[in-house]
């Protein structure tokens, strides 16, 4: 079945990358060394974590519909590694605060595959970037929780956003440090690397260039989020378009009452509604990418639109796949129980689908 493409040159180098080195069974759960499935190779042989990066920093200096498109090929294969949070929002993030690149970061993350995660949020909704009660002084201890850190388990440096003495501050923080404790989240998707980070007197460096303004790093930090979101609408078709698939597929070959259950009206009527869901998700995606890409300014509405399109599109694809595959689409053992635990997961990251229908309504003016 035709699918999204958001970069007609990549996106078939990525669909056979992942076509020849994923493995369902080692995605399921969380690696037990630290170090995500794949992570080398995505690093030396196709080089995705570099996308965002300018080339004079070592990256490949393309854009969002390379990295929406490598996202979205990650996503239909059942890849739950931090991806989007380590070549998307962290990149963005150091792009806006340390455009000169003096900390070095993106360079090691394009070229080493160093894992970087962002530690912003601090409620239920995954969506306040205001509300921020981790403060830091003018040495760079830093003290608060974060919730919800997209990667975290895996990471081997973190990005802590507090509120210093002259206004939000990002500073590197290690994982290890005294003061400083990663709990990883008992997630529905285990593979994902969610966790909560606790900050007790820290000790962190800043990253922000000298001279940046507050209202930048505000500015920074809702357009790595935004990145994010976008990002996790794109993982959510992926996994969406193989459900479909195996869902037609199954439909096509498992029998009933000496028929195939596709010749069933019934059957028939619910592929149909999963097939709709996906083509609005992705529209949605595909123009919030576009926007992306261009910095348009409706890209804070697209966005919005995109991750809560996405999210809830893939909840319905997968919650019927699970239906027409019957008791089996239920098991650990299926392919399909997988992606609904993943799409469950992304539900809940970058803003919720109620959160950004908030949003879309206060840009909107309703």
């Amino acid at each position: 079945m035709k699918s999204l493409v958001l970069s007609p040159d990549l996106q078939p180098v990525l669909a056979r990358f992942w076509g020849g080195h994923a493995d369902l069974d080692e995605q399921r759960v969380a690696p037990a060394d630290g170090v995500p499935l794949l992570w080398r190779e995505l690093v030396e042989d196709v080089g995705v974590l570099g996308l965002l990066v300018e080339e004079e920093h070592g990256g490949q200096g393309a854009g969002v519909p390379e990295l929406a498109a490598a996202v979205l090929e990650a996503g239909r294969v059942g890849w739950a590694g931090p991806l989007a949070s380590v070549a998307g929002v962290t990149v963005r993030l150091l792009a806006r605060v340390d455009p000169a690149d003096a900390s070095g970061l993106r360079r090691r993350i394009a070229e080493d595959g160093l894992r970087v995660a962002v530690a912003a949020l601090e409620t239920s909704d995954a969506a306040d970037l205001e509300t921020c009660a981790t403060v830091s002084d003018a040495s760079g201890r830093i003290a608060g929780t974060k919730l919800f850190v997209d990667g975290a388990a895996f990471a081997e440096q973190l990005l802590v956003v507090s509120q210093g003495p002259d206004g939000p501050a990002v500073h590197l923080v290690a994982p290890d440090a005294p003061g400083v404790t990663v709990r990883p989240v008992d997630a529905v998707d285990p593979a994902r690397g969610l966790a909560e980070v606790v900050l007790d007197g820290a000790q962190g460096v800043s990253v922000v260039e000298e001279g940046t303004g507050p209202d930048r790093v505000r500015e920074a930090l809702a357009e790595s989020w935004m990145l994010g979101a976008v990002l996790t609408a794109a993982d959510v078709v992926g996994l969406a378009a193989r459900v479909l698939d195996l869902s037609v597929g199954y439909a096509r070959t498992r029998t009933q009452f000496g028929r195939t259950i596709a010749s069933f009206q019934a059957v028939k009527h619910v592929l149909v509604d999963m097939y709709a869901e996906l083509e609005t998700a992705n529209s949605a995606v595909e123009a919030a990418v576009a926007d992306l890409a261009v910095e348009a300014e409706r890209r804070h509405f697209s966005a919005s639109a995109a991750k809560a399109r996405a999210c809830d599109a893939a909840m319905v694809v997968v919650r019927q796949g699970v239906q027409v595959h019957g008791g089996i689409g239920f098991t650990w053992e299926h392919e399909v129980s997988h992606h609904f635990r993943r799409a469950t997961a992304a539900r809940q990251l970058y803003g919720t689908p109620t959160a950004h229908r908030s949003r879309i309504a206060d840009l909107e003016g309703i």
